[in-house]
C-alpha cells in the first residue's frame, strides 16, 4: 500500500533534469522552510526505522515465509484454507524482499559508495512500487480469507460446495494479475536514464518521465488508492463481522447440541480455526493503518509531503509504516504455531524428519 509514501510519491513536472534533482536533493529545496522535524532527527529516525529494525525484522521474515511455505506445502494444498495461506507467505516474501531493497536504497550512508547511481530515486521502480503492489496483495487475500470464513460460518453445510482448493486458486491468481498489471501504467510512463545533476555536478542513473507522464499520474494514484482502500475496508468488515457471527455461532450450538462434549469440541474445533483468522487480519488492520493515515494526511494536506513544508515529518512517519509493514509480513508464522497443531506437527516433521 504505497500511497503517496516517502519510497513512492514523486513531484512530476515535464523537466526530467529539475524533476530528479528535486527529488534528490528535497531537504535541499525546502532547508529554507522550518518544520517541525529537524534533519538530523529526521535522519535518526529514518537509520533506526529502515537501517535497523525493519531490515532485521524482514531478514527474520524472509525465513520465516519460506518456512510457512514449506509447511503448508507439507499439508497439502488441497483445501482452500492452505493455498490462501500459501498464497500469503509468497505476496509477504515479496513485500519484505522489496521493503529490504528500499532500507538498503534509503540508507543515507550508502553514497558514500560512489556508486553512478541516485539510490533514492532507483528504488522508486525496483522497491517503492513492487512492495505497494505486494503488500496490496496481502491485504486482499486476507480480505479473501475472511470472507471465506464469514461464510463458513453462516452456510457451514454448503461452504464446501461453494469454496474449494480449485476455486480459490484461481480467485489468488485473479488477484495477483490484476494487482500486477496495476503497475503498467506507471512503468510506462517512468524509466531509469542518466541525468545530469548540477548540485553533484555528475551525470547518474535516476528516473526520467515520458511526455504523457503528467496526465497519468493522477488516473494511476486514483487505481492505486482504490484498490489498496477498498482492500483494506474489506478486511476490518469481514474480520468484525466474522468475531460477531462466530459468537453468535457458539452460542447457538451450546444450547442446541445434547452433547455436551460434543458441542465444546466442535466449538474449540472452529474457535481456534476462526482465531486463527482474525490474528491474521487484526495484525493487517494495525499495521496497515499507518499506511492509510499518512496516505490520507499526504492527500490532504500540501504541507505532508516529499517536498513539502513538513517533508522531514512525512520522511519520518513514513519510516514508521514501513516499520509496521515488516512487522506484518514477519509475525504470521507465531499465529500458525500457536493455533494450529496441524501446522505445529508438520513444522517439526519438517526440521525433525518426524522424530
Amino acid at each position: 500500500m504505497e500511497l503517496r509514501n516517502s519510497s513512492l510519491e514523486t513531484s512530476i513536472t515535464t523537466n526530467n533534469s529539475m524533476e530528479t534533482s528535486i527529488i534528490t536533493n528535497s531537504s535541499i529545496a525546502v532547508h529554507y522552510v522550518v518544520g517541525i522535524v529537524s534533519d538530523g532527527a529526521k535522519e535518526a529516525i529514518v537509520i533506526v526505522n529502515h537501517v535497523v529494525l525493519s531490515s532485521a525484522i524482514g531478514l527474520f521474515g524472509l525465513g520465516a515465509n519460506v518456512i510457512n511455505m514449506c509447511v503448508f506445502v507439507k499439508q497439502g494444498l488441497n483445501n482452500s484454507m492452505n493455498v490462501s495461506f500459501f498464497a500469503t507467505a509468497v505476496s509477504d516474501l515479496c513485500s519484505l524482499a522489496t521493503l529490504l531493497w528500499l532500507n538498503v536504497c534509503l540508507n543515507p550512508f550508502i553514497d558514500n559508495l560512489g556508486l553512478p547511481v541516485v539510490f533514492t530515486e532507483v528504488q522508486y521502480l525496483s522497491a517503492g512500487w513492487p512492495h505497494g503492489c505486494a503488500a496490496r496483495i496481502t491485504s486482499w487475500i486476507t480480505a479473501y480469507i475472511t470472507a471465506e470464513r464469514c461464510l463458513s460460518i453462516v452456510f457451514p453445510l454448503k461452504i464446501k460446495q461453494m469454496i474449494n482448493a480449485k476455486r480459490t486458486t484461481v480467485i489468488i491468481i485473479i488477484i495477483f494479475v490484476i494487482n500486477t498489471l496495476s503497475l503498467v501504467p506507471e512503468y510506462a510512463t517512468v524509466y531509469f536514464d542518466w541525468n545530469w545533476y548540477p548540485t553533484k555536478n555528475k551525470t547518474l542513473l535516476g528516473l526520467a518521465f515520458r511526455a504523457n507522464r503528467p496526465a497519468a499520474e493522477g488516473l494511476v494514484f486514483t487505481f492505486h488508492a482504490s484498490l489498496a482502500i477498498v482492500s483494506f475496508v474489506a478486511v476490518v468488515v469481514f474480520t468484525s463481522a466474522l468475531v460477531i457471527r462466530l459468537r453468535s455461532t457458539a452460542e447457538w450450538r451450546k444450547t442446541s447440541t445434547f452433547d455436551p462434549k460434543q458441542t465444546d469440541n466442535t466449538t474449540a474445533r472452529d474457535r481456534k480455526t476462526m482465531t486463527m483468522v482474525i490474528l491474521v487480519a487484526t495484525n493487517l488492520i494495525v499495521c496497515y493503518t499507518p499506511t492509510v493515515s499518512f496516505s490520507i494526511a499526504s492527500s490532504l494536506l500540501p504541507d505532508f509531503t516529499v517536498v513539502g513544508k513538513q517533508h522531514n515529518l512525512f520522511h519520518s512517519a513514513w519510516s514508521f509504516a514501513f516499520l509496521f509493514h515488516s512487522i506484518n509480513c514477519s509475525i504470521n508464522i507465531f499465529f500458525y504455531y500457536k493455533m494450529s497443531s496441524k501446522y505445529r506437527a508438520n513444522l517439526k516433521n519438517l526440521f525433525c524428519g518426524g522424530k
